[in-house]
């Protein structure tokens, strides 16, 4: 399904001070559930990095595509203050077979929060949700959520198992991008 393109995200930024090492943060958490057509993931996980270098990785929308290489292409069409529109293609895969997925966001930044709804409608009838960051215990706290009803046919049971592991890949090259830009 999706690599949480936009989102998928993006993290980044340096800050000073002592930061518990990075096996002190949580495994990441990945849950992923349908009610009535509606699919949902919800992902938690730490890094030893700054909110705020988080937050430079998920917004750095132009990027995505380089540590997420299932997303395509990331293009900002317009930014105003805190608000973005961001297009996206990515390609999901499972075997033998491949979905392209079309997304046009609608993103709001605030308060350490990237709330996201596509609005084109082409690849799900429904795709909105939000990367949550706060600080804990000595880590960044991330938190996942969306919310997807695809406009195309997929087996629920393949729909969520692809869902689970996009979202824990997604999470890892996150991880990483973050760790990377703050060496």
């Amino acid at each position: 399904m999706n690599r949480h393109p936009w989102l998928v995200a993006t993290f980044l930024l340096v800050a000073a001070g002592a930061y518990l090492p990075a096996a002190t943060a949580p495994e990441p958490d990945v849950l992923v559930q349908e009610e009535r057509g509606t699919f949902t993931v919800s992902a938690t996980f730490g890094v030893p990095q700054p909110p705020s270098a988080a937050l430079a990785v998920l917004t750095d929308y132009e990027q995505i595509p380089r540590f997420m290489p299932e997303v395509r292409t990331s293009h900002v069409l317009g930014r105003t203050g805190n608000r973005a529109v961001v297009e996206q293609e990515a390609i999901a895969r499972f075997m033998m077979f491949s979905k392209a997925v079309h997304l046009v966001l609608e993103i709001q930044e605030q308060d350490g929060a990237v709330r996201f709804r596509d609005r084109c409608g082409r690849s799900f009838s429904r795709y909105d949700g939000a990367w949550v960051t706060s600080r804990r215990d000595g880590y960044t706290a991330i938190t996942y959520q969306l919310s997807a009803i695809p406009s195309f046919d997929v087996p629920e049971f393949l729909l969520k198992r692809l869902m689970k592991r996009d979202a824990t890949r997604m999470i890892e090259r996150l991880q990483r991008e973050i760790a990377e830009r703050v060496q």
